[in-house]
């Protein structure tokens, strides 16, 4: 007959064999799903790699463009005042809210509305034209 402590004994080494055994299948389970992924990436059709090629030429063309915006908003906001500049950086850049704004340009949050509506028109109307 076995004993108290060969029992527990038995029983921890069950619960550590559990414990690994699982461990392991959800690695196991894991790498599965990602090396089965990169099968089917490996194994693509034709069709598919085109479109990924062109996805990716077409992305680097973006670039480009990016570039020319990023020009054309430096002209616009060359052109805004130290308040207008104020205000697109503490709203935009540092993601405050508009009443954070308001306090910290000494107005009220309605004219820090009022203004982010305007100062956006002025933007909008330069860079298209």
């Amino acid at each position: 007959m076995k004993t108290n402590s060969e029992e527990d004994l038995y029983s921890s080494i069950e619960k550590a064999f559990s414990s690994y055994v699982k461990s392991c299948m959800t690695f196991m389970s894991r790498n599965f799903f990602k090396l089965h992924d990169q099968e089917m990436y490996r194994t693509g059709s034709l069709e598919e790699i085109k479109e990924v090629t062109l996805r990716q030429i077409n992305a680097e063309h973006n670039d480009f463009a990016i570039i020319d915006q990023k020009e054309s908003l430096f002209k616009v906001v060359v052109t805004l005042s130290s308040f207008e500049k104020n205000l697109l950086y503490l709203k935009y850049h540092e993601e405050k809210p508009d009443w954070k704004v308001a306090e910290l340009l000494g107005v009220s949050r309605q004219a820090i509305t009022k203004s982010k509506k305007k100062l956006l028109i002025k933007i909008k109307d330069s860079l298209n034209s």
